[in-house]
């Protein structure tokens, strides 16, 4: 039998609510060994006692810490491209949460960092772990909704709605476009994995709500080579929503969600079929963000390849880039 990996040795970079988040999930996976937190806010030293990190106050301490192996960077975005480019420098293996950059120079600067590193580069988009999203992608596979002609999403959710003004994931640096870079990324992600290359981007920002924290409301429309088109809404000021439709000459595919991925609840497909016999399915939640960072580990041993290629990750990016000028345009069409 071939000998198993060893753990990674791990640090958490960043130990707000998501960074906080990932600990947990990691605390008893075989293929982590989270021994370090890195942040300087107060309160977070009792976090790190309770789950036995040893807490350090800069990224560059870690990076000089041989018994460190891999950094999960769950920092402000607008901190991730001089971060990852600053661990894939020292060798370190690194798992970036979402976005991988706000800007597709950063993104481009970021990969060539892990290349030149040999760095097998880690992306928090775990909504394609999804069971829903799986069985979506396999049916897309298979052919069986024939041409894909149309995706269309909406996520939204008000948690942004009550967070504090000053708040970095609804400020204009951090979040240049709304639930963008919180919520829409994953769409987006998911549209490339089911349609292919993104051609070009028209988009829309506004504050319809008049003492939101920010833009409230996303409008994408983008293209892609193929042909198909793409729809993305994202409101931060109503409750949860989430729902995915791929439409195709032979047939159409809905997801819909019930909470957010932390709320571990279930979700519902509805395949309708070419003579528009329509079945339901149901699929439980599982630990989408442990399967993630698991499946890159299994990528960093060398054992099997990581589900988000290299174009993938970038063109994700090029998406969000555009979304910020178009919409900062008044809707101009912007290509890739």
């Amino acid at each position: 039998m071939p000998t198993p990996a060893k753990p990674l040795r791990t640090a958490v970079v960043g130990l707000g609510w998501w960074g906080k988040y990932i600990t947990q999930r990691l605390a008893d996976s075989p293929r982590f060994e989270v021994t370090h937190g890195v942040d300087t806010a107060a309160g977070v030293a009792e976090f790190a006692r309770r789950h036995h990190l040893a807490l350090e106050r800069s990224l560059e301490a870690v990076l000089a810490n041989d018994a460190v192996d891999a950094v999960v960077i769950a920092t402000p975005h607008s901190a991730h491209a001089a971060q990852v480019v600053a661990a894939a420098a020292a060798g370190k293996q690194v798992f970036c949460e979402k976005p991988l950059a706000l800007t597709a120079a950063d993104a481009e600067r970021i990969l060539a960092a892990c290349d030149a590193a040999g760095i097998v580069l880690g992306i928090g988009h775990e909504r394609r772990f999804e069971p829903a999203m799986e069985a979506l992608a396999r049916t897309i596979a298979a052919g069986t909704l024939g041409r894909i002609l149309h995706l269309e999403a909406n996520f939204s959710h008000d948690l942004f709605a009550r967070m504090e003004a000053g708040n970095w994931r609804v400020g204009a640096q951090d979040a240049p476009a709304g639930a963008m870079t919180a919520l829409g990324v994953h769409l987006t992600d998911l549209f490339i994995s089911f349609a292919g290359r993104p051609r070009a981007v028209r988009a829309r920002t506004a504050r319809v709500r008049p003492e939101a924290a920010g833009v409230d409301h996303v409008s994408v429309w983008l293209d892609f080579a193929s042909g198909a088109t793409g729809a993305v809404t994202c409101l931060s000021a109503t409750p949860f929503h989430g729902h995915l439709a791929v439409f195709g000459t032979d047939g159409w595919i809905e997801v819909r969600e019930n909470a957010n991925v932390d709320k571990r609840q279930p979700s519902d497909l509805v395949h309708c079929d070419a003579a528009g016999a329509r079945k339901a399915s149901s699929f439980a939640a599982i630990d989408t963000v442990r399967l993630n960072l698991e499946s890159w580990a299994r990528a960093v041993a060398g054992e099997a390849p990581y589900r988000y290629t290299r174009e993938q990750l970038l063109d994700n990016v090029r998406v969000l880039d555009a979304v910020v000028r178009s919409a900062d345009a008044d809707g101009r069409l912007v290509e890739l």
